[in-house]
């Protein structure tokens, strides 16, 4: 009788070819992406997806690694394959690493890990996550390590290393696990004895271009910034004629507390932030200033301004037409966004472009560190990679903070209105000291940009904490563009 061992073994010429086999696993896909946090089109219908491209990472006596990129049409699509025109353009690709094994005799599937079982001549398939599987990181981790990349039908990957001489960890005391509470994409936490932990993180949904996240934190780290996680190496992928970033790997700082929960605990106790605040505001600036000068600035000249508050007043209007609170705001704030015009605003830069206190970590050997650059995730890749106003940054944490003092007033019922304003005034004097002290009636601009859009979002999700963003946005349009933001 054969022992598990054998049975579970893959003998890859028994298999029709892995294209066959990977197209049968499209269906269950399609099945499977929308219930993970990270599928960006929830709520679109029930995506067809195709394999728009793939490359073997790893064929082993007993499983097969694949990196997959799926192709989503989207059910008001009309559909996968060919339209009056020709092949249609997928609406999204996704990056989904496999893990191909045969289900009898292989090792019980992480939680959440198995997509589905394909029945393939030569013996059922099972089909996994990589990410959920043990076998599947250590061969992402691989292509990071060795270098070498990966080819195959439509899809190539070439990987890059920041520091050609620094250690990655791999081999058979690497420990590695799924980081749990990501949206967007997926990380990786690789643990090595001997060896500095590493975050690797797999950037799930593709758009052509290189991904802010790599290349920001990648030059903030060239820059020698002790504000970023350093950046240790990436790995760019190619289908048809879309490139851009696949995985991006960084030091990993590990049991150290996110902001946002540093400012729940005092604000709740009502213990003074201001200091802190202060110091976060100081390690914006410096980032900032670091990014200004590796990647550049632009003159905010008048066709420039004109363009954001453009997309401000798109914003307002389209919000107020489905938020009625907001609309009797709409007149005030406009003004508002007319006064802002003919103010004088800093210079265009790269920005981290989706700040608030969860995006930031408490070091106590370095202080506040800032993660996860890549912008709105929702916002078209092209779209973040522009120069754009460091203002956005400051008016992101200024919401964050009021948003703090929000969530225990209504989960605790503690006033931290006072907190709030303290810290919100302390961080802007922290930026300040270092960036200059930014016009009024900007600033306030982007913070009411920043409401408007957080109301959408309150009124969709959560209709009980709409009233954080609206007591913003009565505060910013009764004071008008002179009062300021951080009051």
């Amino acid at each position: 009788m054969a022992d598990a061992r054998s049975t579970a073994l893959l003998d890859m010429t028994l298999l029709p070819p892995l294209e066959e086999v990977l197209d049968l696993a499209a269906a269950q896909l399609a099945a499977w992406m929308p219930n993970q946090r990270w599928y960006a089109h929830k709520g679109a219908g029930a995506p067809q997806v195709e394999v728009a491209g793939w490359a073997p990472l790893r064929i082993a006596p007993d499983h097969a690694t694949v990196l997959l990129v799926a192709a989503v049409h989207l059910g008001d699509s009309g559909g996968a394959g060919t339209g009056p025109t020709g092949p249609r353009e997928p609406d999204a690709l996704y990056q989904i690493p496999l893990v191909l094994r045969r289900p009898e005799g292989a090792p019980a599937p992480e939680e959440g890990a198995e997509i589905g079982v394909l029945a393939v001549s030569g013996g059922p398939l099972r089909v996994d996550d990589a990410t959920r599987d043990a076998d599947g990181r250590a061969a992402l981790v691989a292509t990071l390590v060795s270098g070498d990349g990966a080819a195959g039908p439509g899809l190539s990957l070439a990987s890059h290393r920041t520091r050609p001489g620094s250690p990655l960890p791999l081999g058979r005391a690497m420990r590695s696990r799924v980081l749990a509470g990501e949206q967007s994409n997926t990380s990786l936490i690789i643990e090595t004895e001997g060896t500095s932990p590493l975050i690797v993180k797999l950037l799930r949904v593709l758009q052509d271009g290189e991904n802010p996240d790599a290349v920001l934190q990648g030059a903030l780290t060239a820059q020698g910034s002790a504000h970023v996680p350093a950046v240790v190496g990436a790995a760019t992928v190619r289908t048809g004629a879309m490139r851009t970033h696949a995985l991006v790997a960084q030091e990993f700082l590990p049991q150290v507390e996110d902001a946002w929960r540093v400012a729940l605990r005092l604000a709740r106790a009502g213990e003074d932030f201001t200091a802190p605040a202060r110091a976060l505001g100081t390690t914006l600036a410096e980032v900032h200033r670091d990014l200004a000068a590796a990647l550049g600035t632009v003159a905010a000249d008048e066709g420039a301004v004109r363009a954001v508050l453009a997309q401000m007043h798109r914003r307002l209007a389209q919000v107020a037409a489905e938020v009625e609170q907001v609309a009797a705001h709409r007149e005030r704030l406009a003004a508002l966004l007319d006064t802002a015009a003919g103010q004088t605003w800093p210079a265009m830069q790269r920005i981290h472009g989706d700040l608030h206190l969860g995006q930031v970590l408490a070091s106590p050997e370095r202080g506040w560190v800032l993660l996860d650059f890549e912008g709105e995730p929702l916002r078209p890749l092209a779209e973040r990679a522009l120069p754009d106003s460091p203002l956005r940054d400051v008016a992101g944490m200024l919401r964050s903070l009021d948003y703090a003092a929000g969530a225990v007033a209504l989960e605790h019922g503690v006033d931290a209105g006072s907190w709030a304003a303290d810290a919100r005034a302390a961080f802007l004097e922290g930026w300040a000291a270092e960036a200059g002290t930014p016009a009024p009636a900007v600033l306030a601009a982007f913070e009411a940009d920043k409401a408007v859009y957080e109301a959408l979002y309150e009124s969709r999700q959560r209709p009980d904490w709409l009233p954080i963003p609206l007591a913003a946005l009565e505060r910013i349009s009764a004071r008008g563009a002179g009062a300021g933001s951080a009051g």
